[in-house]
């Protein structure tokens, strides 16, 4: 909120121009991204009090929620008023009942941050007005308040003392001026702030002389006001000069040694003493240079509410729809256009990147993509390999969808996915199957059919359909080293969760002697299993031992070596279609855990004909 160089302004002997706190007058919430809703906040503490090189510098700011038509009556409200030393809590009395988060007696105007305090000492604690979370569909994690259906982007942030107890809430302002649009009001925010500074001296100091070595200045502001201080003291804080007359009294009608004592009401107390005495202030004379700063801004709303009033807003992200002159269109003009759009290949990472986001898969070369279940569009792979997605169906997305998109949006090149002409134009889907969507049902078909067959599943443990898709998917594809990405995580879902214990212990008992011996990993165990069912263990395994070597090359993507792991893939060495080459890994990986179960079943029928 304000900016100063500590070792230039705060701890330098004279320091002016921090007291001055020109910082504070400029201080402008018009264009913060951030606004605070309260404050407290012990900014310097250097050093003791009443001694030379002391500084302490802390700011209170609160706020209030008023409806525009009671503005008027609050223009003469200053934080005195609005600041709260009391915790937030419901109450009532013969004219109502007033909710926590009430302004005094008014309903209407609300504190935007509860703050709660216990008397049992537990830590106090700041949660957002529940209108105001709820109404924004904010979902608090920690100490952030996040917008699950936006992308999860922050909205509010809780920040802590040293002690772990909060000092500040900072809300973001869009979405704070959307809340206040719909709600018809405005954020009246009141602050104050102190900087204090101690000396020997602080010569040069032009302000008014109000009495022997002291000074005052005072400085009203667009927003507010500062008044500044200069005052002799004794060293340890005792103003100077000064003294104070002691009454010391006590009474002695008590008796202690009484079983029950009884102390008499002071009126009728006999046994009162009492003594009087004068003290005065000690000490080498130094100087005290303060300010206090009172502030009071207001937050106007924004025009139009789309999230809680869910106003149309003409969005501002524009999509390349032509491949000459680059032409672009947005909000109105691209729900207009009836054409399709073109993305990277790498806009999938991106929006797989967001916690909520989904990938389905209908067939070979189309989908469903979105950060969000509720916020995905239909796409089609073209020759290319570049996506196809509807130009009207990205301009129905709310905008925080669309800038997921954009960023990988591209000129026309290669056509119409084929297969999305076919659903989206002739109504004929394709009859195929994305090796994805294949790798996850033929997994977990094998899963069932050894468990069934053996008493225990090959694999340890399947992550959720979800996650496996969002994980093993063809768009590794912007370099080789991004290949072998796609081989560790198929590495790490499949071959590193072979239960070699099952193998040895149920699956395959005969062999276990002859694996342990050997110390075979879980590629070469598989394979020994396969040998004895019938079938070469070696080639089935293939595809697995490839993406093994391959999971390791992208540390050494530029030598000869490198690609070598392709050739048990049947991939050509010398490809640079990634895209494809990661298709092909994936298909690979579907033909060995086909090939396995295959052998599983024809030993079993075997083995039941007489």
């Amino acid at each position: 909120m304000t900016t100063v160089n500590p070792q230039k302004f705060v701890y330098s002997k004279f320091p002016l121009e921090w007291i001055e706190a020109r910082d504070f007058e400029n201080l402008n919430f018009d264009k913060s991204t951030w606004i605070p809703l309260v404050l407290e906040k012990n900014d310097i503490l250097h050093g003791d009090f009443g001694t030379p090189g002391y500084r302490k510098a802390y700011r209170d700011l609160d706020s209030i929620i008023v409806p525009l038509d009671l503005k008027p009556k609050f223009e003469s409200v200053h934080w005195q008023s609005v600041s709260r030393h009391n915790s937030d809590a419901a109450w009532a009395d013969d004219k109502g009942f007033y909710a926590p988060g009430s302004y005094g007696q008014d309903s209407q105007v609300l504190y935007p941050v509860i703050q709660r305090t216990f008397a049992t000492g537990d830590p106090k604690q700041w949660d957002l007005l529940q209108e105001l979370e709820v109404g924004l569909k904010l979902l608090r994690v920690g100490d952030r308040w996040i917008s699950p259906e936006e992308g999860d982007v922050e909205v509010a942030r809780l920040e802590r003392d040293q002690n772990g107890g909060p000092d500040a809430l900072f809300f973001r302002a869009e979405y704070l001026r959307d809340y206040l649009c719909a709600k018809n009001s405005a954020l009246l925010i009141t602050g104050f702030a102190f900087r204090d500074a101690v000396e020997e001296s602080f010569p040069d100091v032009n302000w008014q002389i109000t009495g022997e070595d002291s000074k005052t200045q005072e400085r009203r502001f667009e927003h507010g006001l500062w008044e500044g201080r200069l005052a002799p003291m004794h060293e340890g804080g005792q103003p100077f000069g000064a003294t104070w007359h002691v009454l010391h009294a006590w009474r002695e009608s008590v008796d202690p040694t009484e079983d029950v004592p009884i102390m008499p009401d002071p009126p009728e107390d006999t046994g009162m003493k009492h003594k009087e005495f004068t003290r005065a202030a000690h000490g080498r004379k130094v100087f005290g240079l303060s300010c206090r700063i009172w502030i009071k801004r207001w937050i106007s709303p924004a025009q139009k509410s789309p999230r809680i009033r869910h106003d149309e807003v003409e969005s501002r992200i524009h999509f390349q729809v032509e491949n000459q002159e680059q032409a672009t269109l947005a909000g109105k003009a691209l729900r207009d256009y009836r054409g399709w759009l073109w993305f990277k290949p790498s806009v999938v990472r991106r929006i797989l990147a967001a916690r909520t986001s989904e990938l389905k898969w209908h067939t070979a070369d189309t989908g469903e993509l979105g950060p969000a279940p509720h916020e995905t569009l239909h796409f089609g792979i073209n020759s290319v390999g570049l996506l196809n997605v509807l130009g009207y169906k990205i301009a129905e997305l709310p905008e925080w969808v669309q800038k997921y998109w954009v960023a990988d949006n591209v000129c026309p090149e290669g056509g119409l996915s084929k297969e999305l002409h076919m659903a989206q134009n002739l109504a004929q889907p394709a009859e195929t199957v994305a090796p994805e969507a294949q790798l996850w049902r033929k997994l977990t078909m094998l899963q069932r059919l050894i468990e069934i067959e053996f008493g225990s599943p090959l694999l340890k443990q399947l992550p959720s359909e979800r996650d496996f898709l969002h994980h093993v998917h063809r768009f590794y594809c912007a370099s080789f080293a991004d290949v072998c990405t796609l081989c560790k995580e198929i590495h790490r879902i499949i071959t590193e969760r072979i239960d070699v214990d099952a193998l040895n212990q149920q699956i395959d008992p005969a062999n276990a002697g002859k694996a342990k011996a050997q110390k075979l990993g879980q590629i070469k165990r598989l394979a020994l299993w396969l040998d004895a069912l019938g079938v070469d263990g070696r080639q089935v395994t293939a595809p697995l031992a490839g993406i093994y070597e391959l999971r390791i090359a992208d540390a050494h993507a530029a030598s000869k070596t490198a690609r070598e792991g392709l050739s048990l893939l049947a991939i050509p060495p010398d490809i640079e279609d990634y895209l494809t080459a990661c298709f092909v890994v994936i298909a690979r990986t579907v033909n060995c855990i086909v090939e396995i179960g295959r052998a599983v079943i024809n030993a079993r029928k075997q083995k039941a004909s007489p």
